[in-house]
């Protein structure tokens, strides 16, 4: 919605490593079947439904993709705790640190980092801290 109104606006995705099946997919402009690991960031992980309005959206929208490991999700994840004093997902925390991982990148523009959800279980939570 916000590209739809400002054009200029840089949209970056940012997915685990384990898991980037929607940056190939993107990247080979079809959906493809590819192995994922288990990720912090079960919310992005895993396969795409053929048919699935994320591959169009990702596809017209995203400008530029980060992978991010499962250690930089954990950091990410313990930072917001630790200062913003947010639960988080590991979804909401690849993004985090997808933006730590090359913070130059939006050098001199506002930033905007969506933080998308709550939804982690306490064995994980007990396993990143």
């Amino acid at each position: 919605a916000l590209k739809a109104q400002q054009p200029a606006v840089r949209v970056v995705g940012c997915l685990p490593a384990n898991s980037p099946v929607m940056y190939e997919s993107v990247r080979a402009g079809r959906i493809i079947d590819m192995p994922s690991l288990s990720t912090l960031s079960d919310g992005s992980a895993g396969g795409i439904e053929h048919g699935a309005i994320t591959f169009a959206l990702c596809r017209a929208l995203v400008d530029d993709w980060v992978l991010v490991s499962e250690e930089e999700i954990a950091a990410a994840m313990r930072l917001v705790m630790e200062t913003q004093h947010l639960l988080i997902e590991g979804a909401a925390g690849a993004a985090v640190a997808g933006y730590l991982k090359d913070p130059q990148r939006g050098h001199g523009r506002t930033v905007g980092v969506v933080l998308c959800g709550g939804n982690i279980d306490l064995g994980t939570l007990k396993r990143i801290l």
